[in-house]
């Protein structure tokens, strides 16, 4: 396979040639891939492309690209665009010397076995920031709590990793359009959308270190994107959330009318005309979400899969709406049609949030190094 390590840059000159030199010397352990650096600078005042250049005159396999300084996401947007149709890996890394070079064979090594996406992580087992303090690591520890909660990756460790290796047939179905935070929040922007796209995404420890040069180049502006973005990647879903709540709708009211009719025309018990009911708004319910609010993630193949699961979770709500309906009914007076309607909104958002995590969504498989699958790799990481 072909792979392609993205270096983006800004006044990095005292840091890139002692990083080349040591991926060159990786590179030569590596014997079964095509190894390949692309550094993507955005005009560095400080000659940082001309010490590029003066490698890829020595060596066929860097390649060095030039922009505008617009932040981190839309240098590796550039090197993307241009290393999808060359390579069947990408790798992304810092240019800092914060991210070993000698872990690049162990990244590459969870895509041998089957991984979509690798991540060097500094929070699984072995990884260490052993050069920050207290407060630095309470802030990337936060941080990274609040990308998982509210970005919804509760499964990953270390979401603004920014030492990863991907594979790029995964890499294609992304749509780059939401990919537009231009800094440091672009990390957990493309993570969420591989994620969602059901990649197998592994963590191995990684020791990150200090940079030794040069200044770090995150600004408040960064920090304020990244934690708007992680509330925008939670908010994108609230447009199928309308679309689940209004298919809902109209089952509810199908539900409680099928509900008295059954009691009160056919004069069923009321507890075996609202199991009735549940059943046959349970199969409208699916049958529109199927169309309507999950449309995009059909699978045409499992389509009675699908649909006896949505029937297995929807037995929790069957059974919270039964309770609900019972408990008002039978001891506080309250008309069985409202207490079912109280019974019905109770259960909603649970199960929007299970259907979603494992119906209609390509499940995402989040391995952690000591739980891995695949040839052993150590769990210590290197420093």
């Amino acid at each position: 396979m072909k792979a392609c390590v993205i270096i983006p840059t800004y006044n990095e000159r005292g840091n890139v040639s002692q990083l080349i030199e040591s991926l060159l010397r990786v590179f030569d352990s590596i014997k079964d891939h095509e190894m390949h650096i692309l550094v993507v600078d955005d005009n560095s005042p400080d000659g940082t492309a001309d010490v590029v250049q003066s490698y890829c005159q020595q060596y066929s396999n860097i390649s060095l690209i030039k922009g505008n300084k617009e932040g981190l996401g839309s240098a590796y947007l550039r090197g993307f665009k241009w290393a999808l149709d060359k390579f069947d890996i990408v790798f992304e890394m810092d240019a800092d010397l914060s991210h070993d070079p000698e872990r690049v064979p162990q990244l590459l090594s969870g895509i041998e076995h089957g991984f979509d996406v690798v991540i060097g992580s500094r929070y699984v087992k072995g990884g260490s920031t052993p050069d920050w303090n207290l407060a630095r690591k309470l802030i990337s520890r936060g941080g990274n709590f609040f990308a998982r909660i509210v970005g919804g990756l509760y499964k990953v460790h270390d979401c603004t990793s920014g030492f990863r290796a991907i594979r790029t047939d995964v890499l294609r179905n992304i749509n780059f359009d939401y990919l537009a935070t231009r800094g440091y929040a672009f990390q957990i922007t493309l993570l969420y959308e591989l994620y969602m796209a059901g990649a197998r995404i592994k963590e191995i420890p990684i020791v990150f270190k200090d940079r030794e040069y040069g200044e770090s180049k995150l600004t408040k502006k960064d920090i304020i994107e990244f934690l708007l973005n992680s509330h925008r990647l939670r908010l994108r879903t609230g447009e199928r959330f309308a679309k689940f709540a209004t298919v809902g709708f109209v089952g509810t009211i199908l539900n409680t009318f099928l509900l008295w009719l059954l009691t009160e025309v056919f004069s069923l018990y009321y507890l075996v005309s609202s199991a009735i009911a549940i059943e046959l708004a349970i199969l409208f319910n699916f049958v529109f979400n199927d169309l309507y609010t999950f449309r995009d993630k059909l699978d045409n193949n499992h389509y009675f899969s699908r649909m006896l699961k949505f029937n297995g979770i929807a037995l929790y709500s069957f059974v919270i709406n039964l309770a609900v309906l019972y408990l008002l009914t039978a001891h506080t007076g309250l008309n069985y049609l409202v207490s079912n309607l109280i019974g019905i909104f109770t259960a909603t958002a649970w199960n929007y949030l299970v259907v979603l995590d494992y119906i209609w969504r390509t499940k995402s498989r989040v391995y952690y190094a000591k739980k891995a699958i695949i040839a052993p790799v150590e769990t210590k990481a290197s420093s």
